[in-house]
Order: structure tokens, then sequence, then C-alpha cells
């Protein structure tokens, strides 16, 4: 009996080992590559329409709902400041909708934020709507290609904003990514998140 047991005890470990990193594979050789090619696309394509990321900007954050990118502006002044820009993945079969996100460091100097959004807001509509609090144009802009902006003020501040939204459909901001969520849809959400934060989880234990 105590023989069989050890047997038994070391085929499930075996076993495990095997699909853990079974699943470690699938998670980067698919999920990793897969995600990372629709955040790129995402990337490019808020940085053609709304806000100017740099090229060389990488996310200082990521899981499966958001990635977040930051960097540092420099006004006329010489003074320096950090914008924070965010967007939604679209990774679930639900989230049909995509948020971005232009919006101040949290210990920033809001004056700062709001005299470097020239240059960082590509956008026309957008940049006269956050600097003309009182009369913005919120509507949608189908060159842009999202549907509906949000301007939020700095604490009560009208003449100062210190964040933006842009509301986008998931299919029209990336169409041409449709065949990589296509992809994921070919598996349970459940699963592609377990392997999306495994993989993320892995990085993180390698990691420096």
């Amino acid at each position: 009996m105590k023989k069989f047991l050890l047997i038994l005890a070391g085929t499930v470990f075996v076993l495990s080992v095997v699909v853990f990193f079974t699943a470690l594979v699938i998670s980067f050789k698919f999920v990793k590559q897969t995600t990372d090619l629709i955040n790129e696309d995402l990337k490019n394509k808020f940085a053609q329409t709304i806000v100017r990321i740099p090229q060389e900007a990488h996310p200082t954050y990521r899981d499966f709902t958001t990635t977040i990118y930051s960097w540092e502006m420099e006004t006329n002044q010489n003074e320096v400041t950090t914008v924070i820009f965010k967007h939604d993945t679209g990774f679930s079969p639900d989230q049909n909708i995509i948020v971005a996100t232009l919006q101040m460091d949290q210990v920033g100097d809001p004056s700062l934020f709001n005299k470097v959004l020239p240059a960082v807001i590509a956008d026309k509509q957008s940049l006269e709507s956050a600097q003309n609090l009182q009369n913005p144009k919120l509507e949608a802009n189908p060159q842009a290609l999202y549907t509906k902006i949000n301007l939020y003020n700095y604490e009560g501040r009208s003449e100062q904003v210190s964040k933006i939204t842009w509301d986008y459909q998931r299919d029209t901001i990336a169409k041409d990514s449709q065949n990589l969520y296509l992809k994921l849809r070919k598996y349970p959400p459940w699963f592609i998140k377990a392997l999306y934060t495994l993989q993320g989880t892995t990085l993180q234990l390698l990691s420096p």
C-alpha cells in the first residue's frame, strides 16, 4: 500500500510538472505574443489619433484589463512633469468599449500638465476641449475614431483639466487586431486570464 501511494504521488508530481511547463510555454508563445501584438497595435492607433505616445515608451504597468504608459514632458520654461496614458485592452470578450485616459501624475502640478497638453494631445478637438472647459466639444470624432470625450477638472478648478478620457468601440479602434482577438476567443476567458497572469508572475520573479 505504501509503495502504491509513493508511485501515485510520484505520478501526480510528474503530471503536475508537465502540466505546469506546458501551460508556461503556451502562456509565453501564444498568450504573451498575441496580447503584446494587440497592445502594440492599440498604442500605434492612439499615437496616430489622440495622444503622442513616444515611440520608445514601454508599458510601465500592464495586466489583463489595462495597459499604462508614463513619460516626462518639458515645458517651454524647462519645467518637467509626468504624464500618464492608460487604456483598456479588450482582451475579455465582454469588454466591447475601450477607454483611453490621459491624466496628470497624482503628485503632479496641474498647471504644468496643462502647459504640456499641446505637445501631448494630437487630436485638435480634444485639445481645444481641454483648453476650453466652459464650452467643450465632447461628441464623437469619426476621424479620430472615438465616440465620446470626458473631461475632469482639477479639484474643482474650472480652468485646469487633470484627466481626459476617450471612449472607443473595440471593433473600430482595434480593427486591424480582430484576428488576434479571435485567437484569444478560441479559449475560455478564465483560461486566457490565468495564462496571462502566469507569464506576468513568471517575468516578475525572474526580473532582477
